[in-house]
């Protein structure tokens, strides 16, 4: 008589769970991917529009500039530049011009954040996470 090794029994629930977090996957990739398309952002001056990259390394970067800005912005100069490099070249920007990209990042990315914590928590999560109308 065979024994049945109850150790290795898959209920509905497991299953569910599993996909469940297959699909909790695919929300974050999603969500990575769109955070990393980037954003346009108009200077409003003859440096006109630049595409400002949002991958994860570009990110990094951020933070390398913003550290900067932020240490110019203490010390009260306004004036000063640091060169940046966006999709479109090579740029220079004030200390406040960066708080602006900053604050053009935000209104480009927390969407896109506020979109996948509401697509995690469907129940049921639909089966195509990369439609659009999920993200706007």
């Amino acid at each position: 008589m065979a024994t049945i090794d109850l150790s290795k029994l898959v209920t509905a629930d497991m299953k569910a769970a599993q996909t469940r977090q297959a699909r909790i996957a695919a929300i974050i990739a999603e969500r990575e991917r769109r955070l990393g398309v980037g954003f346009a952002h108009d200077f409003g001056d003859t440096r006109g529009v630049h595409r400002i990259a949002t991958s994860e390394q570009d990110m990094r970067g951020w933070d390398e500039v913003t550290k900067i800005a932020n240490a110019m912005l203490a010390l009260n100069d306004p004036v000063s530049t640091i060169d940046i490099v966006t999709e479109a070249g090579p740029v220079q920007v004030t200390a406040i011009e960066w708080q602006h990209i900053l604050i053009a990042a935000a209104a480009f990315r927390q969407p896109i954040w506020t979109a996948s914590f509401a697509l995690q928590a469907m129940n049921p999560i639909p089966l195509d996470v990369t439609d659009d109308q999920y993200w706007l």
